[in-house]
């Protein structure tokens, strides 16, 4: 398939707190194109690249936009690069993203395509691949982190193939991202009660951005009787079947903590149950795994 060995498949994985920067990034830019660096890590496990997008590099002051063309402030990115590499140092420029949503166009374009193997077979180019994110069209009606339609893709060294990313391998994940400042949050302050109310107030709006588009059918809640907040919806899982889930907020000396509650119980999901979760999104996440493990191994010993 590619220059990267046994590669067979992708999957992507980008920080909900990224893919907001990159959709404010188009509202601010309604007709011009406009776009950025995208910078995070990448595993490979077993034959599956993994590519987890951590960050969003802005495309700079000296940015130049057309309603069909744009060129990235290169010496900025490359600062602003350099100031997140000093913090994480492992961290990778996996490519570009930018928008076609301007002008109809639903692919990438052939000077895009041009550009995007200039930069993935060049010598300094230090990884074997190149990812890029394609924003293509604005849903109207639609918010949050639905409100825009993207597209994935990866091009390989020494590859003329250009290829998408399947719909169902992309998961927009709930790890803090890394660039830009306002979505890492600032750093080593106390954190005040408004600050507290603030972070706890973000938790819930990245929670419902999340969670309307991975998890539909889950919905908030407040109990008339312990103005509790909630979370409650089925729980589709790999085998057809369904779970009734519950995630509830609680509030303790470090703030907001979220459990998850499952109906049938079971044993796979008590360990789950019994931790705190930092928002309800990572709190589903993490029982979903669970809950399809369960099933995967289950079905296993039964072939066995």
């Amino acid at each position: 398939m590619n220059a990267m060995g046994n590669v067979r498949s992708v999957r992507v994985e980008i920080a909900g707190r990224a893919l907001q920067s990159v959709f404010e990034e188009c509202d601010r830019y309604d007709s011009d194109e406009t776009g950025g660096r995208l910078v995070g890590h990448f595993a490979l496990e077993r034959n599956t690249l993994v590519v987890r997008a951590r960050g969003v590099i802005e495309p700079g002051p000296n940015a130049k936009r057309t309603r069909s063309s744009f060129f990235q402030d290169g010496e900025y990115q490359t600062k602003i690069f350099r100031r997140i590499e000093a913090k994480y140092p492992t961290i990778e420029h996996l490519g570009n993203w930018h928008t076609h949503h301007v002008n109809g166009f639903p692919n990438l374009s052939g000077g895009d395509i041009a550009t995007y193997r200039r930069i993935v077979n060049h010598e300094l180019h230090n990884l074997d691949f190149f990812y890029a994110l394609l924003v293509t069209a604005r849903r109207e009606g639609r918010s949050g982190l639905g409100r825009y339609a993207v597209r994935h893709y990866v091009l390989f060294r020494g590859d003329n193939e250009v290829y998408e990313v399947d719909p169902r391998d992309v998961r927009i994940t709930d790890e803090a991202a890394i660039w830009p400042k306002d979505a890492a949050g600032a750093e080593d302050e106390p954190e005040t009660g408004d600050k507290r109310t603030e972070r706890a107030v973000a938790v819930r709006a990245h929670d419902q951005q999340v969670l309307e588009v991975m998890y539909p059918s889950l919905r908030p809640r407040l109990s008339a009787r312990s103005e509790t907040f909630y979370w409650k919806g089925p729980l589709p899982l790999v085998d057809g079947t369904e779970a009734e889930l519950r995630v509830l907020e609680v509030e303790d000396d470090e703030g907001l903590a979220y459990y998850p509650r499952v109906n049938p119980a079971s044993a796979e999901a008590g360990k789950v149950c019994e931790t705190s979760f930092p928002s309800a999104s990572e709190a589903v996440r993490a029982l979903e795994q669970r809950l399809n493990q369960a099933i995967y191994l289950s079905a296993a010993r039964s072939e066995g």
